[in-house]
C-alpha cells in the first residue's frame, strides 16, 4: 500500500467525533451520542478496519449537512479486544455518558457481550457486524441489518449441491461464531441427505494454517468453505494450493476479496465469497451513489463490501433517530427503528416491526477474478 492510501486510511480511521458542518445551529447543539464497542487489538482487529471507513463517511455527510433536527451525531468508541465481557462493560460505560443507541459492535464476541448488557439497560443495539445465531435472534433492543450466518451457509450449501458439488468440508478459525457457522453448514448438508467429509480449526494468528491445509488436502473434498479472517483465509489457501489440493473455496462475507486477492495474488483466482450488501460498484442504486460520493468525501476512493455495509448500517441508525421525536432516547430510538415496518434504503429494503427485527434480506454470490475484481 503506497504512502497516500495510508495516509487516507489514517485520516478515515481518525477519531469518529463528528461535530463540524455548515449549519450554525449543528455546530452549537449539544450532539447526540451513540456508542461503538469493536475489536481494535488482537488478531481480529482488522475486521473492524473497513465498516468503521463507512461509518465515518456516512456521519461525516449527515453532520456537514447539519445533523439530525440541527444536532450532530457523536460515536464514542471503546475497543473490548472481542471480550464478550469487555463489550458489556462498554456498553455500560455508554449509556452512563448518555447515549441513545450503539451502532455494529464488531465480531460474534463483542455483539453477544453488548446485547447482553444492552439488553438489560434497554439501550437499541443496531446492525452487529455478525450473523451468529446468538446475536441475529429476536431480543426486544437487538436490531440486526445484515442477514444470519445460518442463512449464508443454507445458500452456500443449496448452491453447491444444485451444481453439483457434494463433498464438502470446511476451515474455519478456531472462535466460537466461526464454530458455530461450521456446525450449521454441517447441519445443512445433513439435510440434504449427505455428510461433511471434515473440518479444521485454524488458530487465529494462523500459525498452523499449513498444517491444517495439509490435513484437509488428505480427504479431496470437492469445496472447502471457509469461516475465516482474511490473514488466516490467504495462508490456508495459499497452502492448501501449495500442498497440491484442487478444490473450489466458498467463504462466508467477512472475506475481504480484494485484500485476497492484494495478498496472495493468482491463488485468490476462483474464491467465491457471499455477499450480505450489493455490489459497491453500481452507483445506477440508489444507496451505493450515496455511499460512493459519502466516501468520496471524506478522501477514500477505493470502495468494497465491508465498507457499504458499515455505510448501510449507519444509515440505518440516523433514520431510527430521524424517528425518535425532537429529543431521542433509547426508548424512543426503538420505537423509531420499530416503525419502519419495511423501508426502502434506496435499492435495498431494511423491516423492523414490534416483535420482529428482520433487517435485510439480501445475499449474493460474487466470485474472484484473475485480476482481483469481482465476478457477479
Amino acid at each position: 500500500m503506497n504512502h497516500k492510501k495510508i495516509h487516507l486510511l489514517a485520516s478515515a480511521l481518525a477519531a469518529l467525533v463528528f461535530t463540524w458542518g455548515p449549519a450554525a445551529q449543528a455546530q452549537t447543539a449539544k450532539p447526540l451520542l451513540i456508542g461503538q464497542t469493536y475489536v481494535q487489538t488482537g488478531p481480529l482487529a482488522s475486521l473492524s478496519t473497513e465498516p468503521l471507513v463507512g461509518i465515518r463517511a456516512m456521519f461525516t455527510t449527515l453532520n456537514a449537512n447539519g445533523g439530525i433536527n440541527g444536532r450532530p451525531v457523536e460515536l464514542r468508541q471503546l475497543d473490548d479486544a472481542y471480550d464478550p465481557a469487555k463489550g458489556a462493560e462498554n456498553v455500560k460505560a455508554f449509556a452512563r455518558d448518555g447515549a441513545v443507541g450503539v451502532l455494529m459492535p464488531i465480531g460474534t464476541s463483542s455483539a453477544v457481550g453488548a446485547l447482553k448488557a444492552a439488553n438489560e439497560l434497554k439501550i437499541p443495539v443496531v446492525g452487529p457486524y455478525t450473523g451468529a445465531g446468538p446475536v441475529v435472534k429476536f431480543s426486544e433492543y437487538g436490531f440486526p441489518v445484515r442477514i444470519s450466518f445460518d442463512e449464508e451457509y443454507s445458500r452456500i450449501v443449496n448452491h453447491l449441491f444444485t451444481i453439483g458439488l457434494s463433498r464438502i468440508a470446511f476451515a474455519h478459525n478456531d472462535n466460537p461464531g466461526a464454530r458455530s457457522a461450521m456446525e450449521s453448514t454441517q447441519k445443512f448438508i445433513a439435510e440434504r441427505g449427505d455428510k461433511m467429509v471434515g473440518s479444521v480449526a485454524i488458530k487465529n494468528d494462523g500459525s498452523d494454517a499449513a498444517e491444517r491445509a495439509a490435513e484437509l488436502v488428505k480427504l479431496k473434498p470437492k469445496a472447502v468453505v471457509l469461516s475465516a479472517t482474511n490473514d488466516v483465509a490467504a495462508k490456508f489457501i495459499s497452502a492448501y494450493r501449495a500442498a497440491g489440493g484442487e478444490t473450489a473455496f466458498y467463504s462466508f462475507s467477512f472475506l475481504n476479496g480484494q485484500k485476497l486477492f492484494q495478498d496472495i495474488r493468482k491463488d485468490a483466482a476462483g474464491v467465491v465469497i457471499s455477499q450480505v450488501v450489493p455490489y459497491p460498484w453500481n452507483s445506477a442504486m440508489p444507496v451505493i451513489a450515496e455511499y460512493q460520493a459519502a466516501m468520496k468525501k471524506i478522501g477514500v476512493n477505493e470502495f468494497s463490501y465491508a465498507s457499504l455495509e458499515g455505510y448501510v448500517t449507519a444509515k440505518v441508525m440516523v433514520e431510527g433517530l430521524k424517528r425518535a421525536g425532537p429529543a431521542p432516547t433509547p426508548e424512543s430510538l426503538q420505537k423509531g427503528l420499530e416503525s419502519f415496518k419495511t423501508l426502502d434504503l434506496g435499492g435495498i429494503a431494511v423491516s423492523y416491526r414490534p416483535g420482529e427485527h428482520r433487517g435485510l434480506t439480501f445475499s449474493e454470490l460474487s466470485m474472484l477474478k484473475a485480476d482481483g475484481r469481482y465476478l457477479r
